[in-house]
């Protein structure tokens, strides 16, 4: 990871956020069950998990230097019984990832919390400090794609999360079709398997929230 590049959920996060409108691209479900995996994926960049057979392992119960994927791990490991990928998600996915991001980005300076008081009570938003900074993990991608660069692998893994959260539309929409192809077949070839698997439960998370909402 490069000295200018946030970690994994924060670009995220970033991503999903029209900078200029100070309004998010997707509903607060969606986005908690893509923060939470991004949270996730980086305990395994961290060499803290490995994803075995649709479970979350434990390979170094040592607290990361970053509050959040400590945070995150802390609960692994009080929750020892519950190992299942999906149930994760799921449970990160409450709002607990949404709030640990939030806070992250609040503490390097990236965001700024509002509030905003109405008749129903007062609403809260973070707003970013610098539009160049908030729309520049998507800006990266797509210059990535459009030089045939190879991505780095938490890069991989945001890709992975634009596609299996529905953000393709906003994020990758000005790439040409053989950019778009360039990029999939990266994600093919180079992302580890346990991290596709992860980007795998996150897209099917997604889609089960999708099929809820229309029921």
């Amino acid at each position: 990871m490069s000295s200018s590049q946030l970690p994994l959920a924060d670009d995220l996060y970033l991503a999903a956020h029209d900078s200029a409108r100070s309004r998010c691209l997707l509903t607060p479900a969606t986005l908690g069950l893509g923060l939470a995996a991004a949270l996730l994926a980086e305990l395994v960049l961290w060499r803290r998990l490995d994803v075995r057979d649709n479970h979350i392992v434990v390979i170094d119960d040592q607290p990361t230097p970053d509050p959040a994927t400590a945070a995150v791990l802390g609960q692994l490991l009080r929750e020892s019984h519950h190992r299942r990928i999906r149930d994760w998600i799921s449970f990160l996915a409450t709002g607990v990832a949404t709030d640990l991001v939030e806070r992250r980005l609040a503490r390097a300076g990236v965001v700024q919390r509002q509030e905003k008081r109405g008749l129903l009570g007062t609403k809260v938003r973070f707003v970013p400090v610098d539009t160049s900074v908030a729309g520049w993990p998507g800006t990266r991608i797509r210059i990535a794609a459009g030089r045939g660069e190879m991505l780095d692998t938490s890069d991989l893994v945001l890709t992975g999360l634009v596609l299996a959260t529905g953000l393709d539309q906003h994020v990758l929409v000005t790439l040409e079709a053989h950019e778009r192809d360039q990029l999939f077949g990266q994600l093919r070839r180079r992302l580890p398997a346990m991290l596709q698997h992860l980007v795998g439960h996150a897209e099917a998370a997604v889609g089960d929230a999708v099929m809820a909402r229309r029921a």
